[in-house]
C-alpha cells in the first residue's frame, strides 16, 4: 500500500493527515459497533415476538443478548475515552506526558489497522512511571509514523520494546519486524521521521538487515 500518509509528509499537512487517519479509523470502529448493536436489536425483537406468540425463550438467550450489547457499549466507551485523550493531546504544545499512556492511546486507536493487515503488535518492557516533557500530539504522531512503516511494509509481526537507561534518564523504544518494502523506498520516509523526532528533542536510528528492520526512538528524559 502506498499513499500520501505513508510517505511521511512534513509540517502541518502531515499533522492533518495523521489526525484524519485516526478519525477515519475510529469512525469505522464506531460503525462496526453500531452495526453489531443493530443486529442484536433485531434479534431481540425476534425473540420478543416469539415470546408474545407463546413460544418459550430460554433465559440464557436473554442473558446472552444482554451481555453482548453490554460488551459493545463498553467497547464504545473505551474508544471514546481514548479518542477524548487523543483530542486533548493538541491542547498544549508542551506538557508532561505519560509515555505508557501515550503509546496505549495510539495502540487502541489504531488497533483496527493492525487487525485488518493481520499484523500482530506486541509490547514489552515497563513504561510505568516514565513521564516526558514534550509535545503530546507530536509524540503520538511520531509513534504512529514509526508503526506505520511496518503496516506499509506488510509486516506480520511488530514488536515494541521499551528500555530505560539505568540512571533513570532517557527512554528508548525499539520497534522491529519483517517488512516487504524496498530499502530505497524506506530511506526517504526514515529521513523525514528523523527530522520529526529531532523537533521534539528525540533521536531516531534505523537499521535494516534483509527484510528485518529496526527503528530506535530515543526520547528525552523528564529533566530535559
Amino acid at each position: 500500500m502506498t499513499n500520501n500518509a505513508s510517505k511521511c509528509p512534513s509540517g502541518s499537512r502531515a499533522q492533518i493527515e495523521f489526525y484524519g487517519r485516526i478519525m477515519a479509523n475510529v469512525s469505522h470502529e464506531f460503525n462496526n459497533i453500531i452495526t453489531v448493536i443493530s443486529e442484536l436489536a433485531g434479534l431481540l425483537k425476534d425473540l420478543s415476538l416469539a415470546a408474545r406468540k407463546g413460544r418459550p425463550v430460554p433465559n440464557e438467550k436473554w442473558e446472552s443478548l444482554s451481555d453482548s450489547i453490554s460488551k459493545q457499549v463498553a467497547r464504545g466507551k473505551h474508544i471514546i475515552a481514548h479518542m477524548n485523550r487523543f483530542s486533548h493531546s493538541s491542547d498544549e504544545p508542551r506538557a508532561q506526558v505519560d509515555l505508557g499512556q501515550a503509546l496505549e492511546n495510539v495502540r487502541v486507536l489504531t488497533d483496527r489497522l493492525f487487525k485488518n493487515r493481520q499484523t500482530n503488535l506486541s509490547l514489552s518492557g515497563s513504561l510505568e512511571g516514565i513521564s516526558l516533557s514534550t509535545d503530546p500530539f507530536e509524540l503520538r504522531r511520531i509513534l504512529f509514523a514509526c508503526l506505520d512503516r511496518f503496516l506499509d511494509g506488510a509486516a506480520t509481526e511488530v514488536t515494541v520494546v521499551a528500555k530505560r537507561q539505568e540512571d533513570g534518564g532517557k527512554t528508548e523504544l525499539e520497534i522491529s519486524g519483517p517488512v516487504s518494502i524496498a530499502a530505497e523506498d524506506l530511506a526517504g520516509q526514515i529521513d523525514v521521521l528523523t527530522e520529526q523526532a529531532r523537533a521534539i528533542g528525540s533521536q531516531l536510528f534505523f537499521e535494516q538487515n534483509g527484510n528485518q528492520i529496526r527503528i530506535r526512538l530515543v526520547l528525552p528524559s523528564n529533566r530535559e
